[in-house]
Order: structure tokens, then sequence, then C-alpha cells
């Protein structure tokens, strides 16, 4: 049986978990703003620079997260492969990119602040992610 046979023929496959994608950014989304709205009447240089270093993480994370859930099973191992380096990649790429041009074309900015916020985040979807693992695996 070749592979394009075994993809179209219907049978019990082992559930891989996949996180609630939307959720969890727009979770992230959400509590970035909230922080962002909560500094601006303090320092409105420093709630942009959170909501910048907010997105410099969900955007990329978002991305690679699309691109490694595309494909499950065995029949797809090829795929999944591929989806995982492009999206591993693309994440990176992403991101410098991202820091790239904050630093070119955000003036002033609060680099400490911008950095913060990105590993919040960053540690955020560690947590999330993590949470709802613990959760399926109730299930």
């Amino acid at each position: 049986m070749t592979a394009e046979e075994m993809r179209k023929s219907p049978r019990a496959v082992h559930k891989i978990f996949r996180p609630p994608l939307l959720k969890i950014y727009g979770f992230q989304c959400a509590l970035v703003l909230l922080a962002s709205v909560i500094l601006f009447p303090l320092d409105k240089v420093a709630a942009y620079s959170t909501v910048i270093g907010g997105m410099i993480s969900v955007v990329p994370n978002a991305y690679f997260a699309r691109q490694v859930f595309r494909y499950a099973g065995a029949a797809f191992a090829r795929e999944v492969a591929r989806s995982f380096y492009r999206g591993e990649s693309g994440k990176f790429v992403t991101t410098v990119l991202l820091f790239a041009a904050t630093f070119a074309l955000v003036q002033p900015l609060q680099v400490f602040v911008l950095f913060l916020a990105y590993l919040a985040v960053m540690l955020l979807n560690a947590v999330l992610l993590a949470r709802y693992g613990l959760a399926s695996n109730k299930n």
C-alpha cells in the first residue's frame, strides 16, 4: 500500500494533543493589551514598548504553532517533519526581523520593557501549553 493510499484509507489513529491555539494566543494578546492600557497613563513609551515586545513573542509563536499542527498521523510523517522545520525557521527569521525593525524604526523605545514583555509572554506561552497539555492527559 502506498503512502497516498494510506492517507486516504479510514482507520483508527492515535490523536496527538492539539492545544486550543486561538484561545492561547488570544489570551496572550489580551494580557499584553491590558498591561499596555495600565501602563499608558504612567508612561506612553513603556506602554507601546510592552505591546511591541509582547507581539514580537506572539506572532512568531503563532506562526510556528500553525505550521506544526497542520498535519498529524504516521501517514503524514514527512509532512509533519517538513512543517516543523518550516515553522521553526520561520519563527526564528520572523523574530529576528521584528526585533530588527523595532530597533530601526521605533524611537523612543524602552528596551528593558520591550525585552521584559517579550520574556513574560514567552513564559506565559510555556505555562499555558503545559496547562492545556496536563488537562488533555486527564481526559
